[in-house]
């Protein structure tokens, strides 16, 4: 899955062009675990896809690849070979050769097996003549595609966020590639930890992994590990899309040895690593000094204070070494479009579109956000209101800072029995019956089943909630969107302690303050 998504920023540059018919094909003899998921994600592209026996039996006028394991020497065709990751950082694993650079597979009978080399730095063309020179006169320093796809995307960062649910909230991206040096080979409950450590109106999750985990263990296992941290709204981007759209909108990026700790820091992102590098690391290279430089994760620490002091001690253009290491510079992403598409069509012996190269837009993956289960609240009461801080009920966190009024908020959708039976606020997903005549007799059949419950609520809108207490109904309206669920822990900790929901009043969310208007129905 790394090379095929690889290979599709390399053929978004020749998209459009009807002089150009694109054909896949893997290569079966030379497949790995890793392979898992390709032949599904080629189907759902609807890619033309050719069996290898038939794709080494015919005529090629170029062959683009993104890792020089397959039988590249078979192929009828000039081929073209770029790294499936952030360069060439790592060893194969055991071993003292280059990931990307086998010279048992750059050079094979006596000849250079690739056409060219594309290249993302000068470093790493050094890099290639001194473990194979011969292929050294094939290596064309073009840049990163992945990089320069997301630096020409930047301005898309906010729109990102909002697709990701971030909206006002800062963003935790963890990345984990694959293998027990991995973070969640080292931190196996670090996503539990983030969501129940982390006020769930203040940050957002994402968590991406290696296509290698999804392949190595297989979605259903993969989705099953991740999911009790899923039922309270972090969000899993799948292989196939969505990782370079989550460094685009991320505020931290917690990572390991992996190509997304350095694309993160090519991209100027506050970076944590899960662990002080891996065996696997070459010296002397940008995932190395990346490793000497960056911020260790403490699992003794609060989740919130390491990421909250990673975020505001970031100086901008701290990673410039990494950076320098890592792709030849391109601010916008347009000098490696520009030379990779030259390279592309001078292999194909064509001429050029006379329109400018770039890369495909980097778009926001199709996501959910499911009811949360249920959250562990705290409130302070302020002069000018109150200050709401909420936590998925995981056992990992829950308000701290001096916060009282603690109660727990409960979805009925999705909340356990026990979660129900103990909450203070009951969330209902009925809104039809909130509008008619009919609330009174709904609101006593849910009552009576949860006797622990004084308030009931259910969303009206992204700015309103209707709550049920005492008998009567009110709607709360806030001045701007939120989760409306925070509303009925507004209007318990006033009934509670004022016996009364004030007309208006105010939430301090985070660093939002937030105008509540109450109506009584």
């Amino acid at each position: 899955m790394t090379t095929l998504g690889r290979l599709r920023d390399v053929l978004s540059l020749t998209a459009g062009d009807r002089r150009v018919q694109t054909f896949f094909t893997c290569d079966v003899g030379s497949r790995s675990v890793l392979a898992a998921g390709v032949d599904e994600a080629l189907e759902e592209l609807g890619a033309p896809v050719l069996p290898w026996r038939d794709a080494v039996g015919s005529r090629f006028d170029l062959a683009l690849a993104a890792s020089e394991n397959d039988q590249l020497v078979d192929l009828d065709a000039p081929v073209l070979l770029v790294p499936h990751g952030a360069g060439h950082q790592k060893f194969y694993p055991g071993t003292a050769v280059v990931s990307g650079l086998n010279p048992e597979r750059l050079v094979m009978g006596g000849r250079v097996v690739p056409a060219a080399i594309g290249l993302p730095h000068a470093a790493h063309l050094e890099r290639l003549a001194r473990v194979c020179a011969p292929a050294a006169s094939r290596g064309v320093v073009v840049g990163d595609p992945a990089l320069a796809r997301m630096r020409g995307s930047r301005f898309r960062g906010g729109q990102l966020r909002a697709a990701f649910g971030a909206r006002d909230r800062r963003l935790v991206v963890l990345a984990s590639t694959f293998g027990p040096d991995s973070a969640l080979g080292r931190l196996p409950d670090l996503p539990e930890r983030l969501v129940g450590g982390l006020p769930v109106d203040e940050y957002q999750v994402v968590v991406v992994l290696h296509p290698g985990v999804w392949a190595a263990h297989g979605p259903w296992q993969v989705r099953s590990w991740l999911e009790q941290a899923a039922a309270y709204g972090v969000q899993v981007v799948t292989p196939h899309e969505g990782w370079q759209a989550a460094l685009l909108a991320a505020s931290v990026v917690i990572s390991d040895h992996g190509s997304l700790a350095l694309y993160a820091a090519a991209l100027d992102k506050p970076v944590v690593l899960a662990g002080r590098g891996s065996a696997v690391t070459v010296p002397g290279s940008a995932a190395a000094l990346l490793a000497e430089t960056a911020p260790v994760w403490d699992v003794d620490q609060r989740p919130r204070d390491q990421l909250d002091t990673a975020i505001d001690q970031h100086g901008a253009g701290v990673h410039g070494q990494v950076m320098d290491l890592l792709a030849e510079p391109d601010a916008d992403g347009e000098e490696c479009a520009r030379r990779l598409r030259r390279l592309v069509y001078g292999l194909l012996r064509l001429e050029e579109p006379a329109d400018p190269a770039m890369f495909g837009p980097v778009v926001a993956p199709a996501l959910s956000v499911p009811a949360m289960p249920a959250t562990v609240v705290g409130v302070a009461i302020q002069r000018d209101g109150v200050r709401i801080e909420r936590y998925a009920d995981l056992g990992h966190g829950e308000p701290r800072g001096g916060l009282e009024h603690r109660h727990l908020v409960a979805d009925l959708r999705t909340a356990s029995l026990a979660q129900l039976a103990s909450a203070s606020v009951v969330v209902v997903d009925d809104r039809a019956v909130w509008s008619t005549k009919g609330w009174p007799v709904r609101a006593a059949e849910e009552v009576a089943r949860w006797p622990q419950a004084s308030v009931l609520a259910t969303v009206v809108d992204e700015t309103s909630c209707a709550v049920w207490a005492g008998g009567r109904v009110t709607i709360l309206h806030a001045d701007e969107p939120l989760d409306p669920i925070v509303l009925a822990s507004l209007a318990y900790v006033r009934l509670t302690t004022l016996g009364r929901l004030p007309g208006e009043d105010r939430i301090h969310l985070g660093r939002r303050v937030i105008g509540v208007v109450a109506v009584a129905r």
